[in-house]
């Protein structure tokens, strides 16, 4: 893990298991409400390998990084998100990979600061991100029937049969441990945060490549939230993952894993052609 100070407090960051290289471009993966950097453990590993310079931070008051108070929206997340890339790279324009609520951030960002957005990869997001309002109260109250629902209800049905990638592994307990590092608090702020976001009129804003990617089994963001999404971003491509639920990073990690490099790749490589930075 690295670590940063981004507005006098410090942001924990994995690399992908890779130093940084000079000249090659800065790719920035956020997780999603509740979790930390761990989630894109497979994804930032191969993109760290294939030309990239990862940084996937744990996001305030998340993993190791520090809280920050007033940080209670999705906009004030997004800004926050460009003050950690400016941190890391002063000038560099990011290409960003959003799960869920990271999504919804990387989207903002892209809207309100388009001069720091290259590329936009949107992983189980939709126009909106509503929450159920038993299960704000419960992230608060009843945390642990928050983290029980949470995982339930994220994984599609295979991980709930033993449908991992690799023999062994226990998807919703991974989820289930993942959950419970994060403070109530904290997970009470994320939910509320997507509960009120309007993805709508930011959409219509984005200038870069986009990509929109939905787990065919996802009952949190379905397909058809993602295809309105895409729908609404100037230019952007959808592509649905199959016998894959909301936590489609863990569910189907190699079929995501491509579906980003095939995104990312050409861009990497026009970046390059064009001597350009991103």
């Amino acid at each position: 893990m690295q670590s940063v100070s981004v507005n006098g407090k410090q942001a924990a960051y994995g690399t992908g298991g890779a130093e940084w290289r000079a000249g090659q471009p800065l790719l920035i993966f956020l997780h999603g409400a509740g979790g930390d950097h761990t989630v894109w453990a497979l994804q930032a590993r191969a993109l760290a390998q294939h030309g990239w310079n990862v940084a996937a931070p744990d996001l305030p008051g998340h993993g190791r990084s520090a809280d920050v108070p007033g940080l209670d929206s999705v906009e004030a997340l997004a800004d926050w998100a460009v003050a950690f890339a400016a941190a890391l790279a002063p000038g560099a324009r990011a290409a960003w990979v959003g799960h869920s609520m990271g999504a919804c951030i990387a989207l903002t960002l892209a809207a309100r600061h388009p001069a720091h957005a290259a590329a936009l990869a949107l992983v189980g997001s939709g126009e909106t991100m509503r929450v159920n309002p038993e299960l704000l109260d419960d992230t608060l109250h009843h945390k642990a029937r928050a983290d029980a629902f949470v995982a339930a209800f994220g994984h599609g049905r295979g991980a709930h049969f033993g449908a991992a990638a690799a023999p062994g592994i226990w998807m919703i307990g991974a989820t289930l441990a993942l959950l419970a590092r994060c403070a109530p608090a904290s997970l009470h702020r994320d939910f509320a945060a997507c509960h009120v976001w309007e993805g709508t009129p930011l959409a219509a804003r984005v200038q870069c490549p986009t990509l929109v990617v939905s787990g065919d089994a996802d009952r949190m963001t379905p397909p058809k939230a993602g295809q309105s999404l895409a729908r609404a971003i100037p230019g952007a491509r959808f592509q649905t993952l199959a016998q894959a639920g909301h936590m489609m990073m863990l569910e189907t990690p190699g079929p995501l894993t491509a579906a980003l490099r095939a995104f990312l790749d050409p861009l990497l490589t026009r970046s390059r052609d064009s001597d350009s930075e991103m």
